[in-house]
């Protein structure tokens, strides 16, 4: 019988043993793909192909053989044909849908492919070992092994299913992003990036006027003669002394200094600087924003402390900080740009544009008065901050643009809110952030000190978007400045779209996200259009001597 047996064809043998003919026709088979402008996904398909007709006709003749005598096999090769065009025939199918799939060519095409392929082959394996597996499966071994090398059959059962599911997508309609109502907001996370609640306990409204008695009374006794009182003078030609070791100002009233430091420079009972009676309602306080409870709060509700730090560090009476400010904005004068600071930002590192959504006071009050559109303008200013998109080739201009952009975001918040919030949140983009966007050391001590001793508790919450490496870095040398205050409302957001895009709507709506971040604002930054409504714009000299009228900053 040994002898009567056909011997097995030098092909065969090689292919089984990885010989050279395998690897000949393997080789052959690449070349011909790459000549017909298969990509990846076909050259899988068609090995495949290869394989399979290659594996059943070797397991065919060794499944009819008994200890290696090799028996004739009952496939012809007018089936191997039949198998290989079918193959061939299934790549095809598999292709046409892969281009349905992505009707622009590109790359992700071959990916659709291999994914399809390889989840039918996955498919197949895995029914194999479950009738494997299964001890009562009652299958011939010549039928079961057939099934386990010819994955064909599953390879068109998955075809068909791919052809249904693409018909029900095209029917079903496509899922819409979250409403903004589905999604639950973190309040503990985000309180401060919302809040609206400004009331004061008994005791904290007492300091509050307290505090408020006490800054008139300081004012007016710090009023010298010039030459820091070394001569006699009449009471209209008394300087307003420096409490900071800066240049004395011109002699003026109180009320005729607090007025001429309103937010944003706007003459406008809601952004007061100072707490005023209403003009329209002279039984109504127009409270400044709560400019005395932050600073209040800031100072853990005493009238001695270290605040400002650098001006207090033995200790100060608690109207110093506010009269320190009010020095501060008579000389700085936030709100006013320079023809420099607008060429500065003329990419838009900094920007001031729509507002957070609002909180749960503002919310109920909407519904009592059912007056849904006060909700679209309420909660905090929006600012956000790019600075990838400039140097700090000039400290003094970068601030300046810093500085003017957050004073106009508290007016902008109060103007919105009558009067009674006056924070900004920022959204801080690290994209792009690199070693030459970032401030030394030095500027970064001068700028957190311009903020912390003149904006207290302004900061609704600090966003950090897609933050990386050299971000890091600036985060690792800021926080060390700042107090656990400022700390709790620093959040760092998920990089990827969804998890950005989902935190962004616990606190915006999503038509004042940009586009850049997930939203539907496709807003694009234009300096002199963003500018063009400026009510003050000063000379370069105007601003250049603050540091002497002021060194307490330099």
């Amino acid at each position: 019988m040994m002898g009567g047996a056909p011997p097995m064809t030098p092909d065969l043998t090689d292919e089984r043993n990885g010989g050279a003919g395998a690897k000949k026709r393997r080789k052959k088979s690449k070349s011909n793909n790459g000549n017909s402008n298969l990509n990846g996904a076909d050259n899988l398909i068609a090995d495949a192909a290869t394989e399979t007709s290659r594996t059943v006709v070797t397991s065919s003749a060794s499944s009819n053989g008994i200890n290696g005598v090799m028996t004739p096999p009952k496939t012809s090769s007018s089936k191997h044909l039949i198998q290989n065009m079918t193959c061939l025939l299934v790549g095809i199918i598999i292709g046409y849908f892969g281009h349905e799939l992505h009707p622009h060519p590109s790359k992700s095409l071959d990916e659709t492919k291999k994914r399809i392929f390889k989840s039918v082959l996955t498919k197949h394996r895995k029914k194999h070992e479950e009738i494997a597996k299964d001890s009562n499966a009652h299958v011939s071994a010549a039928s079961e092994e057939i099934d386990r090398v010819h994955p064909l059959r599953h390879i068109l059962e998955g075809a068909s299913v791919f052809v249904h599911v693409k018909k029900q997508k095209k029917k079903a309609p496509k899922k819409a992003h979250k409403e903004v109502a589905e999604i639950k907001v973190d309040w503990k996370k985000w309180k401060f990036g919302m809040t609206d609640d400004f009331q004061l306990n008994a005791e904290q409204t007492h300091l509050v006027k307290e505090l408020g008695q006490r800054v008139v009374s300081k004012a007016s006794s710090i009023r010298v003669c010039p030459n820091n009182g070394a001569e006699e003078c009449s009471e209209h030609e008394k300087q307003i002394a420096s409490l900071s070791g800066g240049t004395n100002l011109p002699g003026r009233s109180f009320i005729e200094r607090v007025d001429s430091v309103a937010w944003g420079g706007n003459d406008s009972d809601s952004t007061r600087w100072w707490p005023r009676k209403d003009a329209k309602d002279p039984n109504k306080l127009v409270e400044g924003g709560r400019l005395l409870a932050g600073y209040l709060k800031i100072m853990k509700y005493s009238l001695h402390s270290k605040f400002p730090h650098k001006l207090c560090e033995q200790g100060c009476d608690s109207e110093v900080s506010i009269l320190h400010t009010l020095e501060w904005r008579e000389k700085y004068k936030p709100w006013c740009v320079t023809p420099n600071t607008i060429q500065f930002n003329k990419n838009g590192f900094i920007y001031r544009r729509g507002n957070s959504r609002p909180g749960p006071r503002k919310r109920l009050e909407a519904e009592k008065t059912k007056d849904s559109e006060s909700l679209s303008s309420s909660g905090h200013s929006l600012l956000f901050y790019r600075p990838a998109v400039a140097t700090v080739e000039n400290p003094d201009l970068y601030g300046r643009v810093m500085l003017h952009a957050i004073d106009a975001a508290v007016a902008d918040s109060l103007l919105r809110n009558n009067g009674e919030i006056g924070r900004f949140n920022i959204i801080f983009d690290c994209k792009g952030f690199g070693s030459k966007n970032a401030p030394s050391l030095a500027n970064v001590k001068v700028l957190f000190r311009y903020l912390q001793d003149h904006f207290p508790d302004r900061l609704g919450v600090l966003v950090v978007a897609n933050l990386g490496g050299m971000a890091q870095m600036l985060m690792k040398m800021v926080l060390p400045f700042v107090t656990e205050d400022v700390r709790a409302k620093i959040h760092v957001i998920p990089n990827d779209d969804e998890g950005r895009r989902e935190m962004l709507l616990q606190f915006i709506d999503e038509d004042k996200i940009p586009t850049w971040l997930g939203g539907k604002d496709d807003y694009e930054f234009n300096a002199s259009e963003y500018y063009k409504n400026e009510k003050c714009v000063l000379s370069e000299d105007e601003v250049s001597h603050f540091l002497v009228d002021m060194p307490y900053h330099g």
